[in-house]
């Protein structure tokens, strides 16, 4: 159930994420809410919408004008909120208190979740700042306060998460012997799904592998692929977290050593905006891949 305590509402801990933001100008950070409809009214959002600073892998040429383009990637966004808190004396210390309890410098990642008036999004932040001025009308006056967030993923991410079940291709018919003309072959199906990322930059998903399956692989039509030299038991499963980089057996051991050496690098293997068509393949097994992702913007 949630609380209010000194006018900043404050959700249950197993609460789903950002089910405090139900319009246009309001946040929330982990279980507390800012922004409309509380006593931390929504002053000023900075770097939400921002791009985040370029990390650019140019090499200069040695003997030319310029330099060879390179890779343009983002870096770190850091996104600062500025609220006007107002209320009486008693309650706005309960809000003072309330906003220092749930607003840590712990450097825990907790969800951000923003609507601005397109419907909320989110990323992933962890406090880095935070100001409350202490001036001579501090207890009466409303107070101009700000909470900066550093996203160490400067994406932002829809809150519905899409999801997609690979299966391996099914063979079905063959010929029949003796021969007899004309021939009948066999048909095979499955294997691939087109899946859509409506956002506006690339997404990293998370792949499942779930047993029985040996050597699987998935590619992608937009050219990578994602091979493991493993066998995954029936009953079994291979957690692939493309943006942390990690490939987790049963969700706890470590199995990234086994990627393939043809395999593309981790963290590369994204799905860009618009469709692809991913696919399934392995020499042996009756196991699928589910492959969950979120749109996503920058």
């Amino acid at each position: 159930m949630t609380q209010t305590l000194g006018g900043i509402p404050v959700a249950e801990a197993t609460d789903p994420m950002g089910s405090l933001v139900t319009g246009p100008g309001m946040l929330q950070y982990g279980q507390v809410q800012l922004g409309g409809g509380t006593a931390a009214g929504w002053r000023e959002l900075v770097g939400w919408r921002d791009l985040p600073q370029p990390d650019v892998a140019d090499t200069p040429r040695p003997q030319a004008h310029g330099a060879y383009a390179g890779d343009v990637l983002a870096s770190s966004q850091v996104v600062t909120f500025t609220y006007l808190l107002r209320g009486l004396p008693a309650a706005k210390s309960v809000a003072v208190d309330t906003l220092e309890r749930y607003l840590p410098m712990d450097g825990v990642d907790r969800p951000l979740v923003v609507d601005d008036g397109t419907g909320p999004w989110f990323r992933t932040a962890r406090v880095i700042g935070r100001s409350v001025p202490q001036g001579i009308h501090y207890t009466h006056a409303p107070l101009e306060c700000s909470v900066q967030f550093l996203c160490a993923d400067p994406r932002r991410y829809a809150m519905d998460a899409k999801s997609a079940t690979l299966t391996l291709p099914a063979e079905s018919g063959g010929l029949d012997y003796p021969l007899a003309y004309p021939l009948t072959y066999g048909t095979s199906s499955g294997g691939s799904r087109v899946v859509s990322n409506t956002g506006g930059t690339s997404t990293p998903p998370v792949l499942t592998f779930v047993g029985p399956l040996t050597d699987p692989v998935v590619s992608s039509s937009t050219g990578w692929r994602l091979g493991f030299d493993l066998t995954i038991g029936a009953g079994e499963s291979l957690v692939v977290d493309t943006a942390a980089g990690t490939a987790k057996l049963d969700g706890t051991t470590d199995r990234l050593y086994t990627i393939t050496t043809d395999s593309s690098p981790i963290e590369r293997c994204t799905l860009p905006p618009g469709d692809s068509t991913v696919a399934l393949t392995a020499p042996s097994g009756a196991g699928t891949v589910l492959v969950a992702f979120r749109d996503a913007r920058m």
